[in-house]
């Protein structure tokens, strides 16, 4: 996120000392903060599919944690006798 503030912020300087018009350049940056929000948008995008991907996983990673542990303390608890 902050690379993109940075990367928006030199574009409005950047433009902001060119030798251009006034009307170009207000159109200029138009086009780019229109660019770049469109961008940040595929981003969060992305951004929000990977996390629901995690969260799905990080689920089914913590329920097999859970049976292993669950049968682990299962044979722990049976005695010697009982294993037989």
């Amino acid at each position: 996120m902050g690379f993109l503030i940075g990367l928006l912020t030199g574009a409005v300087i950047a433009l902001l000392y060119a030798p251009k018009p006034g009307d170009l350049t207000r159109d200029e940056l138009r086009a780019r903060s229109e660019e770049l929000r469109r961008r940040a948008d595929e981003l969060q995008k992305i951004a929000q599919d990977l996390s629901a991907q995690a969260q799905v996983k990080g689920r089914e990673l913590a329920g097999e944690a859970k049976r292993q542990w669950e049968r682990v303390n299962k044979g722990a608890n049976e005695g010697p006798e009982t294993r037989a």
